[in-house]
């Protein structure tokens, strides 16, 4: 049985709850990630690495029995698992899905390329025709290509696609003469890469299906702010957890079942959520009275919203704090904030607190803030 802390949360339920909620740790930073690299997806984009290997050196040991065993007709993007297949098999037709939503057919003489099911049209968003086949019999691309003069039967495709796969249609080259080649679509130059494979394979993994995002997840500003802020990396992680909600406070880990009370352990005041504990509590006045910038606090409070919307604000506004020798407001409530959640921790789990003093706040080294703040004292 897993022990029980001095909060009445037992640790193996606070480790889940810190590792599953708020925020997706492998995303990029900007996207309000921790910049982790997926190795699952990673591992992916390796094996689809060897599938353009295969196709790329056709005449190479390895890809001719391979060829021989699962694949003699040469369509190794048709390849399908068989009975008995060897684990290498297995692995190679694990990077081949992955590999199949990147590539795309450049026409040649369109005599390889499936109408219907292949991706050849680079301006589609899968890269697919959207036109439903229905009854037609037009199978390949090369039916589409007038064989007078090579270039494309516009009658028969205006007669076959919606106006839109036509457009799109009639924009692609033919090189009538050579065989069709299969490119990767992520590359300007066409030729595989291991690291845009990556990104292609995180985004059908973590992406797919999502209809939209939750506050504090994706392209927002305060991401690239929150890390290109002078502090230390602990600060930064600080900010980071905060803005996900990923603090875990008595009131929160509550609402998770895990522990009974929620009440917060340094006042009566009420339910110890982020927004308490930061800004709200006896003791986080008391430091953001002493540091001067209880004013500024005061109007971002106005705000009716959750401790972590707060902390956006606040990076959203940013400025300087001109009492303080032009202190940036933003570093010096993230260092502020880690110092009160630092203070609370060791007070729930019973170590000994000394009374506030400004210099106990540990902020970065450029700002100087421990000899500007004293003198402010």
């Amino acid at each position: 049985m897993p022990s029980h802390n001095s909060s009445g949360a037992t640790t193996m339920n606070t480790r889940k709850f810190i590792g599953k909620h708020g925020g997706n740790y492998v995303s990029q930073k900007k996207r309000g990630g921790m910049g982790f690299r997926d190795l699952h997806s990673f591992n992916i984009a390796m094996l689809a690495k060897q599938v353009w290997r295969l196709l790329s050196d056709p005449d190479s040991l390895c890809a001719r029995v391979m060829r021989a065993r699962y694949y003699p007709d040469g369509k190794l993007l048709n390849a399908k698992l068989k009975s008995g297949s060897s684990y290498t098999w297995q692995s190679v037709l694990a990077g081949l899905e992955c590999f199949k939503r990147g590539c795309i057919w450049r026409v040649g003489d369109g005599s390889q390329i499936n109408i219907w099911e292949d991706n050849w049209i680079p301006s589609s968003h899968n890269l697919k025709i959207q036109t439903p086949r229905g009854t037609n019999i037009v199978r390949t691309v090369n039916e589409l290509i007038n064989p007078v003069d090579g270039s494309w039967d516009e009658d028969l495709i205006n007669s076959l696609f919606w106006p839109t796969d036509v457009h799109c249609i009639l924009q692609i080259p033919i090189s009538p003469g050579r065989e069709d080649v299969v490119a990767w679509h992520h590359n300007r130059n066409g030729l595989f890469t291991v690291r845009s494979a990556y990104h292609s394979q995180w985004e059908y993994k973590f992406e797919r299906g999502r209809t939209g995002e939750a506050s504090g997840v994706g392209d927002n500003p305060v991401w690239d702010k929150l890390w290109k802020l002078d502090l230390p990396g602990k600060i930064k992680i600080f900010g980071w957890r905060v803005l996900h909600g990923m603090i875990p406070c008595k009131g929160v880990l509550a609402n998770k079942h895990i522990g009974n009370q929620g009440s917060c352990p340094l006042c009566p005041s009420g339910c110890e959520d982020i927004k308490h504990m930061l800004f709200t509590c006896d003791r986080a006045r008391e430091v953001w009275r002493c540091l001067g910038v209880w004013d500024r606090i005061e109007e971002v409070l106005n705000i009716d919203r959750s401790g972590s919307i707060l902390m956006e604000e606040i990076i959203r506004i940013g400025g300087k704090i001109p009492a303080l020798n032009n202190v940036g407001l933003v570093e010096l409530v993230l260092t502020a904030g880690w110092y009160i959640w630092w203070e609370r921790r060791k007070f729930v789990h019973g170590e000994s607190t000394n009374p506030f003093h400004i210099s106990n706040v540990d902020c970065s080294v450029d700002y100087q803030l421990h000899d500007v703040l004293e003198k402010n004292i």
